[in-house]
């Protein structure tokens, strides 16, 4: 590692900036930086994680000889050791122990990336995004709203009586029902929507940009995409869903609140779909 140059950073330096043709591995020895992945689709980035002193950044772009996969950004003055590609994979080459180290550091980050990835696992039944999924993006999609000075607009939506459809149809019959319905919000919304189980029978969609005259047209819309997925797959079921909305110029930090509007307003309307 002699050919490595030590360089300071300050926060809020990008050190690396995901799309780059990677040049450079850097080791850190003091500071703190965070790993970022955007999501066009959805307006917003996904934290990947936290570095500090020890660990290597920027590694995974060379090795694999793609372009960086994500943004690293400097949270607090950041002492890195920086060495160039040619010198990494020639430092890998000759020192076994090094080669090893590094291995065991990416197989510690493929385990954690793999336990994130269970904890966020999309619904089973729907392929919707989960209620924990929807509570870890809503924090990180009302931060990026807030920052662009932009609305968030909820829809909370109840099969009404599954439960009595279990019992009379069957399981099978239910889980067709909330199918369609899941189905039917992804046809209603945009890409940049998020759409999520929220719980058995609950569904809950996050609009971004999107004032209240706008978000109140998804709920029509999904009324007919749900009456026409019902048709064309022949489900013989009356399928009835409460919905109740909240909008918020100035989203809160929790969707608690959102949620929470959004019950009282379906309790106090009691508004079904389909019409």
């Amino acid at each position: 590692l002699a050919q490595a140059g030590e360089r300071q950073f300050p926060p809020g330096h990008v050190l690396i900036a995901e799309g780059e043709i990677p040049e450079h591995v850097f080791v850190i020895i003091s500071g703190r930086v965070r790993v970022i992945e955007a999501m066009p689709d959805a307006q917003t980035e996904v934290v990947l994680g936290e570095l500090g002193p020890g660990e290597i950044v920027g590694e995974l772009g060379i090795l694999t000889e793609r372009p960086r996969s994500a943004t690293v950004v400097v949270l607090e003055r950041t002492r890195c050791l920086a060495l160039r590609r040619f010198h990494f994979l020639q430092a890998l080459e000759r020192s076994p122990a090094l080669a090893l180290g590094l291995a065991k550091l990416l197989a510690r980050r493929l385990y954690d990336s793999d336990r994130r990835i269970a904890r966020y696992a999309p619904d089973a039944l729907t392929g919707l995004a989960s209620r924990r999924a929807f509570l870890d993006l809503y924090r990180r999609i009302a931060a990026s709203a807030r920052r662009r000075k932009s609305g968030l607009f909820l829809v909370l939506l109840d099969v009404h009586h599954l439960n009595a459809i279990n019992d009379r149809f069957g399981y099978a019959v239910g889980d067709d029902v909330l199918r369609a319905v899941a189905d039917a919000l992804m046809e209603a919304t945009r890409a940049t929507d998020l759409v999520a189980r929220y719980g058995a029978d609950e569904f809950v969609v996050l609009l971004q940009d999107a004032g209240s005259r706008e978000g109140h047209l998804v709920t029509p819309r999904f009324g007919e995409k749900l009456s026409e997925l019902v048709a064309r797959r022949g489900l013989n079921v009356p399928i009835k869903c409460r919905v109740g909305t909240a909008y918020r110029e100035v989203p809160p930090d929790s969707s608690d609140e959102l949620l929470r509007e959004a019950d009282e307003d379906m309790r106090r309307r009691g508004v079904t779909l389909p019409a």
